[in-house]
């Protein structure tokens, strides 16, 4: 009878001999139904680049170039009228800017074209030194855009221009001489960041570019060896953009408390587009997640991170709207307290994008590009 108890059929000793044969890894799939099986990413990553990336930094070409007209326009007739129209039309720039500055991946990262775009954080205000010496020398070589891209990044970007429509001795653009040199480099600057978007958005479309790489994962793509990896570098960079709003934006201009708060380390205080610029940042990632699709794999997730980003854009169009320049406002203790609440939901959507959607899709972020920032 103990012995009867053992006996196995011919089919399950051929069964039992099969699995032997498989790779560990398959049993273990087997066992562990709880592992998830990869999607096919394809269509999502054409959607994310088609949808998002590409749109987005037409955007910034054709706003840079807007910019760039309306400044020509302040040049020949330098009145409060017309330098109110460029600091309008700054602020149309600002928006298209924050809604790509996620992208900080392949083309945006060749060349520091970045930072050419973006020149910040500045520490020790390097890159401020820098243009207010060049517009102290007035070099005639920095009025030519493409001569300017060749020049220091702190020299060609968004934050240069803000300098020279709102930063000391700004004023002259509306009471000085026709053609003034300042008045001529923000123009130019407008063109050159015109010119690196569209370096950008050509390097992404063109054929064998960036899209032509990440469409075409394989083991023998020098960049993606994998669609799954593909996945991994949008779900970093949407990360990192949560992570930058509320580290380096935010936190490290609040601090804990609003007597030791540094708000000039923030960016974009001298036209008073901090808040605006960051509600930008906040809803280019809903965008990649609902227009581009990043979220269409894990929909709950998704719609728990529009929940928290939209949440804060209402409590920050809320600050806003308050008269107070960003300088003044984080150091009013009820305005510290808003924006140190805003702080926890901002953790819990980086912590959804960083953990949760990359574990139930079984990928993982691998380098963060602001580990030691």
């Amino acid at each position: 009878m103990f012995i009867a108890s053992f006996r196995v059929s011919k089919k399950k000793l051929s069964l039992f001999a099969g699995m032997c044969l498989l790779p560990f890894g398959a049993i273990a799939q087997d066992l562990n139904p709880s592992k998830p099986i990869q999607p096919d990413f394809t269509p999502v990553i054409k959607q994310m680049i088609e949808r998002s990336v590409l749109p987005g930094y037409t955007t910034l070409q054709i706003s840079a170039l807007a910019e760039e007209e309306i400044i020509q326009k302040l040049c020949l007739n330098p009145t409060t009228e017309n330098l109110s129209k460029a600091r309008q039309s700054y602020a149309t720039l600002v928006s298209a800017w924050s809604a790509v500055e996620i992208f900080r991946l392949g083309p945006a990262r060749k060349d520091n074209r970045q930072e050419k775009l973006f020149f910040w954080p500045d520490r020790k205000s390097i890159g401020l030194k820098q243009v207010r010496n060049l517009i102290v020398a007035e070099d005639q070589k920095a009025l030519s855009p493409e001569k300017l891209q060749t020049k220091s990044v702190a020299l060609q970007g968004l934050l240069a221009l803000e300098y020279v429509l709102f930063g000391k001795g700004s004023e002259v653009l509306s009471t000085g001489e026709l053609g003034s040199y300042r008045c001529q480099y923000g123009a130019t600057i407008s063109k050159a960041m015109a010119l690196t978007a569209r370096d950008i958005s050509e390097d992404w479309s063109k054929p064998n570019g960036y899209a032509d790489l990440m469409y075409n994962a394989g083991p023998d793509n020098p960049v993606y060896r994998s669609k799954g990896e593909v996945m991994q570098d949008f779900l970093r960079v949407a990360s990192e953009m949560i992570q930058s709003v509320r580290d380096l934006k935010l936190h490290n201009s609040i601090k804990d408390e609003p007597g030791k708060s540094k708000p000039k380390r923030a960016p974009l205080w001298r036209s008073g587009m901090t808040i605006h610029a960051i509600k930008y940042n906040l809803n280019s990632v809903t965008n990649l997640m609902n227009t581009g699709g990043l979220g269409s794999f894990t929909p709950r997730y998704a719609k728990s991170i529009e929940f928290e980003l939209k949440q804060t854009n209402r409590t920050l169009t809320k600050l806003e709207q308050r008269p107070e320049p960003w300088i003044e406002l984080v150091k009013q203790e009820d305005a510290h307290q808003i924006l140190s609440y805003i702080l926890i939901p901002l953790e819990g959507a980086k912590n959804i994008t960083t953990d949760l959607i990359l574990a139930e899709l079984g990928l993982s972020l691998g380098f963060n590009s602001l580990d030691g920032d």
